[in-house]
């Protein structure tokens, strides 16, 4: 995974939803900018997980990072 995609979608404004699929085959929401980091050289991501884990936090290496879908936006 580029770390410049990752940082696109963290940033964009408005914010949309998208969810970080890995290698293995895990799939983790990131709901909220607030709720994700990145680390400074890129290696390492720390997903909070969302609706009701807790303070849960999920540490992902980057480079096992098969592809980041975007939340598809819901019909208003």
């Amino acid at each position: 995974m580029h770390v410049e995609s990752f940082k696109d979608l963290l940033h964009a404004e408005p914010f949309q939803p998208f969810t970080v699929h890995t290698v293995s085959g895990a799939a983790y929401l990131v709901d909220h900018p607030d709720f994700v980091w990145l680390t400074r050289g890129g290696r390492t991501v720390y997903i909070n997980l969302p609706d009701g884990e807790g303070e849960r936090v999920k540490i992902v290496d980057t480079a096992l990072v098969e592809r980041l879908e975007p939340k598809a936006a819901s019909p208003e």
